[in-house]
């Protein structure tokens, strides 16, 4: 399972817009770093400024997607209910 984790995409997270991969390094220091090295980066104002913004771009382009998504759907549903009524409309002797 560690494994796992470690190969991940880091823009992997809970869904569009939360980084936790990105996150984890205000927490904890980097694995693959020494450990006399290694240090826990900073989290001052102008970082929480770039990171909120990056979690709203983020958020917005999922939102984005999606919808997207759901109109290429509703799109092409209204293409085959219209498709079937017409054949529907010409199989009927008027």
């Amino acid at each position: 399972m560690a494994a796992l984790h470690e190969v991940r995409h880091p823009g992997n997270g809970v869904s569009s817009g939360v980084r936790i991969h990105e996150l984890e390094r205000y927490i904890t220091a980097p694995r693959w770093a020494d450990k006399e090295k290694a240090q826990i980066i900073a989290l001052t104002t102008e970082r929480w400024v770039l990171e909120v913004y990056r979690t709203v771009i983020e958020t917005l382009q999922g939102i984005a997607w999606m919808l997207l998504a759901f109109f290429a759907v509703a799109l092409l549903a209204y293409v085959v209910v219209r498709l079937s009524e017409l054949k529907r409309a010409a199989a009927t002797p008027a």
